[in-house]
């Protein structure tokens, strides 16, 4: 058996990437990240969104259907939610032009990769997980860029430009969601 150096990583994936590369390579695990957690909550809410159809369809008026319509649209809009939080982060990923402008342009998307991931915790927890691992990756993505460009990083400004986003993203999920059931008030 060789000895092995400590510095050297013998596991492949994310961990190693995020641990080992440079900045490119993240940014590029980052966007596979977002792209894979985005298609698991697309699915969940089609799924979602077809029960919620069937429901409404049921829907003559009587308070079990009705009650179970509210729970699964609530569960839909914050699916939504999650979903319009995530495509702003890809946004940001997709914006980065160099090394420069990465602090800047993604230190509002680890807001809101941990909101999201603080709202779907109990709803969702397949996707914890990775977003935990995303929240890391885009942590040292910034952290290491703004390092080697020699930036300050400006948190007061990417909370409020984070809470803009996910203010948008609330905008866009709930309008979506109130054109397809209109009839609805418990929403």
């Amino acid at each position: 058996m060789e000895p092995q150096s400590k510095w050297v990583i013998g596991e492949r994936g994310i961990s190693q990437i995020m641990r080992t590369s440079t900045i490119k390579p993240r940014i590029d695990c980052a966007r596979d990240a977002v792209d894979r957690v985005l298609d698991m909550l697309v699915k969940k809410k089609f799924d979602l969104n077809r029960t919620n159809l069937n429901l409404y369809r049921l829907c003559d008026g009587g308070s079990d259907p009705l009650k179970a319509l509210e729970i699964n649209i609530k569960l839909e809009l914050e699916t939504s939610y999650a979903i319009e939080s995530l495509r702003q982060v890809r946004r940001s990923l997709d914006s980065v032009v160099g090394l420069g402008n990465i602090p800047s342009m993604l230190s509002p998307a680890i807001s809101l990769v941990r909101v999201v991931r603080s709202r779907m915790h109990s709803l969702m927890p397949s996707v914890d997980f990775d977003l935990g691992e995303l929240s890391l990756l885009l942590s040292g993505i910034i952290v290491d860029s703004a390092h080697l460009a020699g930036t300050n990083l400006d948190f007061e400004r990417a909370n409020i430009e984070s809470q803009r986003l996910l203010d948008e993203a609330k905008l866009i999920a709930d309008s979506k969601l109130y054109k397809q059931f209109p009839n609805l008030d418990f929403l």
